[in-house]
């Protein structure tokens, strides 16, 4: 959290620093607009003294802001060359959106999850970054193509689609991993909060829960999205590891909070590891949209010389 302070702080203080250089140029080539702010500060100094009137002090200033514009168009500024940038508009580079109860703002979600590796949502496997190339087949291509636009709409939806749950299902190597990154890192940019994390974290996390520390456990239940990767590849823990998922899942699907799950089990694998409860729970058509990917494994393909 600390960290993520002190880059604000850092990017509020190298604006305010570079707005200090663009005013001094500015100054430097133009004087006149130098006077300009100093007749705009007595404006302010005798409207505060009631020395002048409000409608009063309201024209001279707005004559003053034309005068100013006047110059720096004339001379090649911008028109907000003298003003305060910010980085992120939307929060005005602070992070939170909103007052009293605010928000987290989309930039500070993003860098959060840069800054933080347990977040685990990484901002290079993307869908703007997705490339139809590296499939070898037509068919495989047209069809995570398709995953792709599927997903994209499933984000779009947020944080009340239709369906909430995803279910990723295939082999290793065909984009699962990749599509459940691309959902969560979305889903930062239009500032709902994700956790990403992988099956065996999620039953350490769990684990970590019952010896005291709980935090994991209520942001996996909590969480606006939560992306689960790899489901089926962590260990066996006897009244953790099923126990842990089905009450997450089952909390979630009652608040019908997104969640989206990616494994490379079967139905029937799925069923005879989780039971039939978590099954049940994975596959139901009421709140589960299912897709399964096929094709070549990508991680086999050595990259062209």
């Amino acid at each position: 959290m600390m960290r993520i302070e002190r880059e604000f702080d850092r990017i509020r203080r190298e604006e305010r620093q570079a707005q200090q250089r663009r005013i001094a140029e500015a100054y430097a080539r133009v004087p006149a607009l130098a006077d300009i702010e100093r007749e705009r500060q007595a404006a302010f100094a005798e409207a505060a003294a009631r020395r002048l009137s409000p409608d009063a002090a309201r024209e001279r200033l707005s004559a003053l802001s034309c005068r100013e514009q006047r110059l720096l168009a004339e001379n090649g500024f911008a028109p907000d060359a003298l003003e305060l940038h910010y980085r992120c508009p939307a929060c005005r580079d602070t992070g939170y959106l909103g007052s009293g109860l605010r928000r987290p703002c989309a930039c500070r979600l993003k860098l959060r999850a840069l800054l933080d590796p347990s977040v685990q949502i990484n901002n290079h496997e993307t869908f703007e970054a997705f490339d139809p190339a590296i499939y070898p087949a037509e068919a495989q291509r047209k069809q995570a193509l398709a995953a792709k636009r599927f997903c994209e709409g499933y984000v779009a939806s947020l944080p009340k689609p239709e369906k909430p749950n995803l279910l990723f299902m295939g082999m290793a190597g065909l984009g699962k991993s990749y599509l459940g990154n691309a959902i969560a890192y979305r889903a930062l940019e239009r500032g709902i909060d994700a956790a990403r994390t992988t099956a065996y974290a999620f039953v350490q996390d769990m684990l970590s829960g019952i010896r005291g520390d709980g935090s994991h456990a209520a942001r996996y239940r909590r969480a606006p999205l939560l992306v689960l990767d790899d489901l089926g590849t962590e260990p066996v823990i006897p009244n953790v590891s099923e126990e842990s998922l089905f009450a997450v899942l089952n909390e979630r699907i009652g608040q019908r909070l997104p969640t989206v799950l990616a494994t490379n089990l079967d139905f029937p694998a799925l069923q005879q590891r989780y039971g039939e409860r978590v099954f049940s729970r994975l596959t139901d058509s009421a709140t589960t949209r299912v897709i399964r990917l096929e094709g070549e494994n990508l991680r086999w393909r050595r990259p062209p010389c």
